[in-house]
Order: C-alpha cells, then structure tokens, then sequence
C-alpha cells in the first residue's frame, strides 16, 4: 500500500471518529438543553425554582456546545483534506 492511500485511510479513520464524537456531544448538548429547560418551569415562583441546578446545566451546556464547535472545525479541516464536500 503506498503512502498516500495509507495517509488517506488514517485521515477517513480519523473522519469517522470526530464524527461520532460530534454526534455523541451534540446529544449531550440537547440532554442538558432539556435538563435546563425542565429547570425553569414557568408556573413556578422565581424563588422555588433550582437555579443552582439550572445554573450548573447551563455551564456544563456551555462547555459541552464549544467543544463541539471546535470539533466540527477538526471535522470541516479533515473533510477538506480528503477532498469532501462539506455536509
């Protein structure tokens, strides 16, 4: 196997990994998403509600969302590499 094809099947390997990854952070993304929002019931009083717990979803959304958009940036970089188009 030449150098290339082997480079290129690191790089497909590597693809298909960051994908699961993305796809893996964005559900936990839309779990803590949903965990906040079950949080802020807006039939409750403003001084019953978790906010330590709102507060603690929404930082860990935080976190979780800007390493996703990192990683959709590795993905983007690695898909131009191999020639893909972006999807």
């Amino acid at each position: 196997m030449n150098d290339l094809r082997r480079e290129r099947l690191q790089h497909e390997g590597l693809l298909g990994e960051k994908e699961r990854e993305a796809k893996s952070l964005r559900l936990r993304c839309e779990a803590l998403r949903d965990s906040a929002r079950s949080h802020l019931d807006p039939l409750e009083k403003i001084e019953e509600l978790n906010i330590e717990l709102t507060f603690q979803a929404v930082t860990d959304l935080w976190n979780a969302y800007l390493q996703l958009l990192e990683l959709l940036g590795e993905i983007k970089n690695i898909k131009k590499a191999l020639g893909k188009a972006d999807s």
